[in-house]
């Protein structure tokens, strides 16, 4: 079934957080492009990290956003290996270059399962949050797509000294924004979550680089 308000398809049921389309923009309620459009979705995400509240809703009611977003988290997490993770494990280790690339290889794989898992862990407790403190209407999809075109801001930590905290403080921004649009709560609560969770894995990422 799909919803009359968001557009978005659903099973049994749906908790709806979107804006009727009858009250959207043209612009807006246009539907995503058909078939293979990667650098549709790149200025989707380039956009929604610039903060553009429209981007965010289209996003969330798009169904096509979670493969191309994994496809970018997963470009994300290999930069972030390549450039931090990996490249301190090789000179603890003197390999030969093809044991080097199997080496790469499941370490991308380990990094990708690690960081997949903990950003769902940690979209999931703000999601939770919202719902039972502040009565959120959006779901953990809606959310997910449009954080994981995001997610890209992450790469930021990539940059000597201040890389850590310019990546905490894009995803935070993003966080805040996506859980206003999407999650129908107010600006402050949406920080306070999206900050204070962000803190905590933050403060774990620091303790597991520094080791």
């Amino acid at each position: 079934m799909k919803c009359e308000v968001c557009n978005q398809e659903y099973g049994l049921a749906h908790n709806c957080a979107g804006v009727a389309v009858a009250q959207m923009s043209q612009e807006e309620a246009a539907p995503p492009p058909a078939g293979f459009a990667p650098l549709y979705y790149l200025r989707l995400a380039y956009n929604i990290a610039l903060w553009d509240d429209m981007s965010i809703r289209r996003a969330s009611r798009d169904s096509k956003a979670s493969l191309y977003g994994w496809f970018v988290f997963a470009i994300t997490v290999g930069l972030i290996s390549m450039a931090l993770i990996l490249p301190q494990y090789l000179r603890t280790i003197q390999v030969s270059a093809s044991v080097t690339i199997g080496v790469l290889i499941i370490g991308f794989i380990v990094a990708l399962v690690i960081f997949g898992v903990g950003t769902v862990i940690q979209l999931g407790l703000c999601h939770l949050i919202a719902k039972f403190l502040f009565n959120a209407t959006g779901t953990f999809v809606g959310i997910l797509r449009p954080l994981l075109l995001a997610w890209f801001v992450n790469a930021l930590i990539i940059i000597p000294i201040v890389g850590l905290w310019a990546t905490g403080v894009a995803w935070t921004a993003i966080l805040m924004l996506v859980f206003e649009e999407i999650e129908g709560i107010g600006r402050l609560q949406a920080f306070f979550i999206s900050a204070g969770v962000n803190l905590c894995f933050i403060g774990l990422l620091a303790i597991g680089m520094r080791r």
